[in-house]
């Protein structure tokens, strides 16, 4: 993933485009930041992957470091590198999810193998996994909710009371992102790969098995990567397809009513869409790796209402890279009843005396909650 980025904001940066919006309402990617900087420098992380809270005093933050993988964790004042007993050894961490203060898990993979962890308010356990590790697409997603854990990959498989149920994919169909509801609703998006030829696919949990749902209309060569579920009448799917001839990349948004899909992507643009996450106000907040041109250094994320896009700055690190798109987030989740958001991702820093770019986690709460923030929008 950290690969990933690094070329595509490389690609990018050689790249000339169309202005990022003509419509005037975007806001300025230089105007005052509804978002802060929580993490960032030298620390434990060297990339963070997943995100997720269960109060304003408690969130975990996963990815990998210079070692190997890593778990940081905020104690309702700083992050710290998580050190509870029992952790395995990975070379990532790339999902975590929290039920409660001891009910929280990770998943991770080292070498070709996987690793599944519970944290039960004191130590860290192993959990065997089924299934084979996805060696197309090793950065599982996984979901808990009170009792049961969703997990994807090139099959979908559901965890309670201790036993593992597998519910099998079509050839090349990968689930990248599964939201949840509860124990018997949930959702899960992916693709029916390659790239090139192939479609978006959505799945339905009724308690019982999987479903797959009408496709979402996305364009052509979208890869639709995350899902959001406020309600059985309302669910996101969201991702991005590679612009054509060197263009930015084209993300998409597309919303479930309960019966038929809506595109909402109106003015989001030049974004290589990796996180959203519902408001709580009947909108979304996007982020990832901003390619608007002229290129800007700065971290960007995008409001929606529910009916317009607002593009917003995020808040720049204090040794971050000011030449070229540096920044790349790759989740979000709430920070707990503040109405907040966190943000986890990296960004690289200018080159030093060896020719190199030091690239470092990154996390960033959002200040304003979305209700309150005062939006210039266009669609």
């Amino acid at each position: 993933m950290l690969v990933r980025h690094l070329l595509r904001a490389s690609a990018a940066s050689l790249a000339l485009a169309s202005t990022l919006l003509t419509a005037g309402g975007a806001q300025a990617v230089g105007a005052p930041s509804d978002w802060e900087v929580s993490l960032s420098g030298h620390s434990p992380a060297g990339s963070l992957m997943s995100v997720s809270s269960v109060s304003d005093d408690l969130a975990w933050a996963v990815g990998r470091g210079d070692s190997g993988g890593v778990i940081m964790r905020w104690n309702g004042e700083k992050w710290n590198e998580d050190t509870a007993p029992g952790l395995p050894d990975v070379w990532q961490w790339s999902s975590v999810t929290a039920v409660s203060e001891d009910d929280v898990w990770a998943y991770g993979s080292v070498g070709m193998d996987q690793r599944l962890a519970h944290y039960d308010g004191e130590r860290w356990t192993s959990v065997p996994t089924t299934g084979p590790a996805d060696d197309s697409w090793p950065e599982v997603p996984i979901k808990a909710v009170p009792g049961r854990l969703f997990k994807g990959g090139d099959a979908l498989y559901t965890y309670s009371d201790g036993t593992w149920k597998t519910f099998a994919l079509p050839s090349l169909v990968d689930i990248r992102d599964i939201d949840a509801l509860s124990a018997n609703d949930a959702y899960a998006t992916g693709m029916q790969y390659p790239v090139d030829g192939g479609h978006s696919v959505t799945y339905h949990w009724d308690g019982t098995t999987w479903t797959l749902m009408d496709e979402a209309p996305v364009r052509a060569g979208t890869e639709t990567a995350k899902v959001v579920a406020e309600s059985p009448t309302s669910v996101y799917v969201a991702g991005w397809a590679e612009g054509a001839h060197g263009d930015p990349p084209a993300p998409s948004v597309e919303h479930w009513n309960g019966t038929a899909w809506e595109d909402v992507t109106g003015a989001l643009a030049d974004l290589y869409l990796e996180a959203i996450v519902s408001d709580g106000h009947g909108g979304l907040w996007a982020t990832g790796n901003d390619q608007a041109d002229p290129a800007h250094a700065e971290s960007v994320f995008w409001h929606f209402d529910g009916t317009t896009w607002t593009r917003k700055a995020g808040a720049p690190a204090p040794d971050g890279d000011t030449t070229w798109p540096s920044y790349s987030f790759y989740d979000l989740a709430p920070v707990g009843s503040t109405g907040g958001f966190w943000a986890v991702g990296d960004y690289s820093t200018p080159l030093n005396a060896d020719g190199d770019r030091p690239v470092y986690g990154l996390i960033e709460q959002s200040t304003t909650a979305p209700g309150a923030a005062a939006a210039t929008s266009s669609r």
